[in-house]
């Protein structure tokens, strides 16, 4: 019988399917094949449980709570160990193993079920749970450049029933791991009664060393704090003494983290209890103390090149400075953000290392993000006004404006407030976030040149002429550098000098000067002492050939 050619091809394409269906169901098999299992080794004690995971790591921690290393051996996978040595070398690995579980792992009961295949529920989309597992991570340690894990796997010996045991390649890592976090040398000294378990599980010597251990820490922090000081002190370049300075903090945070990791970690090895939290504190300190002095060295290096003086940056000849001075300090300011996120970022990285302290902070991050938003909502509101300031260049360092009535020199934009500098001295300190959303007169930010009235009331008959030859003579004598001293160019130019009579009442003539002062700095001391100049010519022509000053009897009514 003819069969047509595309029912032939499907045919032979579902046989082809079928027939590839063993090896993936193979390939998928809950377990993995080895020949034998620990042929070196006795038979298992009869209450040896290792069926299921949960089961496997209950039984190596009652053997080896008991110190019955021959059982406890039996729950090690020793295929990479030849089977004559098997017998010597399998309860001395199931020693150094306790030894490394009870120091530096925290195992992870949440992931041990009480089934066979080792299936924990949740959905299938998470690749952690949800499914059948023949290899359970215990732990991870970090050994030299790299970390080593800890697995438990499901085996299955020819012609037995699959069992869980510590993974050959786990084992094969033992012994190194052992020598890095086993017993030094200084705790095998320590009487016996030290090396016992105390409060709260402990080692009694942890009880008793590190308390110790962090005062001392503390009394060397403060001497490094004083020394870094003193030191400070010696040198005569200002600079070097302002690092230095600088660091004393950061040495302090360094010296305190470097001591206590140093003897909890290479003189004494604490215990897992202990070293899941000393361990993420000795990485945020160390992080935390170089952060820190990285960020106060670029700050000191950026006041370095900045204009300290605002009073000088106010010259109207040194606007580019104030643009200069301004820059920095929005860089200061992403420097440290950017530092402080980095920093951040590299404790996050390194806490997660350790399962109990790591997962946390990342199961919660959600919450703590909200919650600190909401509790730094102003702080980050005022960072980013400042950066504000800092790219648009409103108000710059040294800019003179009126802000509230006061008079100010802009001093300082920090991160979360602008420091003024009223015309009297004192100090106006403002929030960035108001100070950016508030109205201000910026007489620094284009052109400072600025038109100054002097308003004077004269009689109804004064000379108003003679008054405005001298007050035009007097602007253009000091525009043309005639007068000395350092103000001798503080007015002018003469073209945009004026004098205009406003009004006229019963106390006489409203009579404005208007005077053009180039800098907003000197603009005040210039508006007096015209003032002043403008009363003496008036008093030295009254009666002259006019009268030049209301009478006597109503100068001293109130003016309206």
């Amino acid at each position: 019988m003819y069969t047509p050619t595309p029912i032939r091809f499907a045919l032979v394409l579902w046989a082809f399917v079928f027939s590839l269906m063993p090896l993936a169901a193979a390939a998928q098999e809950p377990w993995f094949e080895i020949s034998r299992l620990n042929a070196g080794l006795g038979p298992p004690p009869a209450d040896l449980q290792r069926d299921t995971p949960l089961g496997a790591v209950e039984s190596l921690q009652f053997y080896l709570a008991r110190e019955d290393y021959d059982a406890a051996a039996h729950l090690l996978d020793l295929s990479s160990i030849p089977t004559d040595a098997q017998a010597q070398r399998g309860p001395d690995l199931a020693r150094q193993l306790g030894s490394v579980l009870d120091r530096k792992i925290i195992l992870p009961w949440e992931d041990l079920t009480d089934r066979p295949d080792g299936w924990l529920t949740g959905t299938t989309d998470n690749e952690a749970v949800g499914r059948v597992r023949r290899s359970i991570l215990l732990d991870a340690l970090e050994m030299g450049d790299h970390d080593v894990t800890l697995r438990l796997n499901r085996v299955k010996p020819a012609n037995r029933e699959p069992v869980w045991v510590i993974a050959a390649q786990s084992v094969g890592n033992i012994a190194p791991l052992f020598d890095l976090y086993g017993p030094t040398e200084m705790e095998k000294m320590l009487p016996d009664w030290s090396r016992e378990r105390g409060f709260g599980g402990l080692y009694r010597w942890e009880v008793i060393v590190v308390p110790i251990a962090m005062l001392v820490a503390l009394f060397l922090g403060w001497l490094t704090l004083r020394w870094v000081g003193w030191a400070a002190g010696l040198w005569q370049r200002p600079l070097y003494q302002r690092i230095l300075r600088a660091l004393r903090w950061p040495a302090t945070i360094l010296v305190t983290t470097a001591f206590i990791g140093f003897l909890t970690q290479s003189v004494l090895i604490v215990s897992g209890t202990v070293g899941q939290w000393l361990s993420p504190i000795i990485i945020t300190g160390y992080i935390f103390g170089a952060t820190l002095a990285m960020v106060l060295v670029i700050d000191v290096i950026f006041e370095r090149v900045t204009q300290k003086d605002p009073q000088e940056l106010a010259d109207p000849e040194n606007i580019h400075l104030r643009s200069v001075a301004t820059t920095i300090s929005g860089l200061r300011k992403f420097v440290v953000v950017t530092a402080v996120l980095l920093g951040t970022g590299v404790v996050l990285s390194q806490v997660t290392h350790t399962r109990s302290l790591g997962l946390s902070l990342l199961a919660s991050a959600g919450a703590v993000t909200l919650i600190i938003g909401f509790a730094a909502r102003e702080v980050l509101g005022n960072i980013l006004a400042a950066c504000q300031i800092a790219l648009n260049r409103s108000a710059r360092i040294g800019d003179q404006l009126l802000f509230e009535g006061h008079f100010c020199t802009v001093e300082r934009i920090h991160f979360t407030y602008v420091q003024l500098r009223i015309w009297n001295g004192n100090r106006l300190v403002v929030p960035v976030s108001y100070f950016v959303s508030d109205a201000f007169e910026n007489w620094s930010i284009e052109e400072v040149a600025m038109v100054r009235p002097i308003i004077l009331t004269l009689s109804q008959s004064a000379d108003i002429d003679a008054l405005r030859s001298s007050f035009l003579a007097w602007i253009e004598e000091r525009d043309n550098g005639v007068e000395s001293g350092e103000d001798a160019r503080d007015v002018g130019p003469v073209e945009s000098a004026n004098v205009r009579v406003l009004d006229q009442d019963m106390f006489g003539q409203k009579v404005r000067f208007e005077l053009p002062t180039p800098n907003p700095a000197t603009f005040w001391q210039m508006e007096c002492e015209f003032r002043e100049m403008l009363m003496k010519k008036a008093r030295a022509l009254d009666g002259l050939d006019a009268r030049m000053l209301p009478p006597e009897q109503v100068r001293d009514r109130p003016d309206g």
